[in-house]
């Protein structure tokens, strides 16, 4: 016989009169009843474990949980035992070249003067330069009072003066339809090449919508990716301004994903570039978005612009305007944790979590994505990065060509012409390194095997290099992962009732 013990790996955390356990690498969490919870107990010294049970033919209720246990990796065989190994997503696991995402940077101007947005550069010679390329002159029609909202460049969220570069080169304004359609047919190369089958693209800018002949262009030349050998699905983050009949219907067509940023009806946060309120054109969108029957999610922002804005209204605009998600990304600057504190900004997420769910609307963000992770088994390696896919997952195209490991990151790969040989540089490289494996400040932490810190640009800004750690966050994302495990009810997850069971039996 074997014996077992309860893996170090194990935590357990109090959900009413039952406890929650997962592996803190791997997931698989699961709750377990009083009864249930003693057997676990009972494995505190090492047991032996008999074949059948661990086969599954002894058909006890013990037997049963104690297999259970066995294959989410809670009990594992005493230390010393022969035939163990560290087991998919362990520390030390090799990085590995996988493209899930590509993310396409459409165009670096915006319509919207949005007070926190990394975006910075102003949009004001785009219409001039680009006329003969089909893009809109929107941001002419937009600028009648003036470009009255200014973004200090001085305080950019890069951290390397390449970036800032392309960032501000009016060569690198706007991706060109066949350019578009070449960097995705690439990408798919690089993706297929690495072993995916399923990719998702992203239409990012700036705002994208003021390059919709490059969206539509993508959306005409690939469709579902059959015809290339791939699945593909799409996404949008845009500022929901720029909606027509033409873009709803073909976006509903191709099942695009759309984010539409929207922070509240209180916030005075994104306003046009002329100043004036931008809700009015936003609601319009929406609307159209609403009546061909899209797939729609509003992205909002927590951070200090925002702070006493945010509250459960957003709950009542997302329902009035038919999305059935809201994203949440919380403030890129780590100054931000420190200011408002880890309970603070924990009861502000909750607060509108819980007034979500009374409406049926899921809020979620990449705080909310370590949960979803812990309650598979193992489901970082399929999915091909932890809460962040800028992590060696995925390449962030400009207009111009150049790869970067995401619209906010530093991280410069090199061009997608160079294909395959993207994932040979040694940038690509040290950002995979962190795919699975955090720095060594994270070893130990609960959360460790589904959290990939802060975004990575800040990050390299704070410190000069990815793989660095925001201690600050590490407490609100350790918090509110707590609070959706404790907030579960039995049957929610696997449970193991062996009281019920019994009763059951009787």
């Amino acid at each position: 016989m074997d014996r077992y013990v309860k893996s170090p790996d194990l935590r357990e955390l109090p959900v009413g009169e039952n406890v929650a356990v997962y592996h803190r690498l791997l997931g698989g969490l699961c709750i377990l009843d009083g009864e249930a919870k003693d057997v676990l107990a009972g494995f505190d010294r090492p047991q032996e474990v008999a074949a059948a049970a661990l086969a599954g033919e002894d058909k006890s209720l013990e037997s049963q949980l104690v297999r259970q246990l066995v294959l989410r990796q809670l009990l594992v065989r005493e230390p010393g035992a022969t035939g163990e190994a560290d087991g998919p997503g362990m520390p030390g696991i090799p990085a590995e070249a996988k493209i899930n995402v590509v993310q396409l940077v459409l165009v670096n101007a915006c319509n919207f003067g949005c007070t926190y947005c990394f975006e910075g550069v102003q949009g004001t010679d785009l219409e001039k330069k680009e006329k003969g390329a089909g893009t809109l002159s929107i941001l002419a029609r937009q600028k009648s009072a003036g470009d009255s909202v200014v973004v200090n460049l001085n305080d950019s969220v890069y951290a390397s003066e390449t970036r800032l570069a392309h960032q501000l080169d009016p060569g690198n304004r706007l991706m060109r339809p066949e350019s578009a359609v070449e960097y995705v047919e690439k990408a798919i190369a690089i993706a297929r090449s690495t072993g995916v089958t399923q990719l998702m693209i992203q239409f990012f800018g700036g705002e994208p919508l003021l390059n919709w002949p490059a969206i539509r262009a993508v959306l005409h030349a690939f469709g579902t990716g059959a015809a290339h050998g791939i699945t593909l699905q799409y996404t949008i983050v845009t500022n929901g301004s720029l909606i027509s009949e033409e873009v709803a219907s073909l976006f509903a067509e191709h099942a695009v994903g759309v984010c539409v940023s929207f922070d509240s009806v209180k916030s005075k946060s994104r306003p046009l570039k002329n100043g004036s309120d931008s809700t009015p054109i936003v609601v319009e969108g929406l609307r159209r978005l609403q009546k061909y029957g899209n797939r729609v999610a509003i992205n909002a922002a927590l951070s200090s612009d925002t702070w006493a804005s945010f509250d459960e209204s957003l709950v009542d605009f997302a329902e009035e305007h038919g999305a059935s998600e809201i994203g949440v990304v919380v403030d890129l600057d780590p100054t931000f944790y420190a200011r408002f504190g880890q309970e603070n900004i924990i009861e502000k997420l909750w607060g509108l979590v819980q007034a979500g769910a009374e409406r049926n609307i899921v809020v979620t963000g990449y705080w909310h994505q370590i949960f979803q992770l812990l309650l598979g088994f193992n489901v970082v390696p399929q999915r091909g990065f932890k809460n962040c896919s800028a992590k060696g997952a995925q390449l962030s195209i400009e207009p111009n060509g150049a790869v970067f490991a995401c619209k906010a990151s530093s991280g410069h790969f090199g061009s997608i012409q160079e294909g395959e040989g993207l994932l040979q540089s040694e940038v690509y490289k040290h950002h995979a390194s962190l795919r699975y494996e955090n720095p060594k400040i994270c070893r130990g932490c609960e959360i460790e095997g589904f959290c990939a810190g802060l975004c990575l640009g800040p990050i390299e800004k704070k410190y000069g290099e990815v793989d660095s750690v925001e201690t600050s966050a590490c407490d609100v994302y350790r918090g509110i992962t707590r609070r959706f495990i404790q907030a579960l009810a039995p049957y929610q997850v696997p449970t193991f009732d062996l009281a019920a069971a019994r009763s059951a039996e009787a």
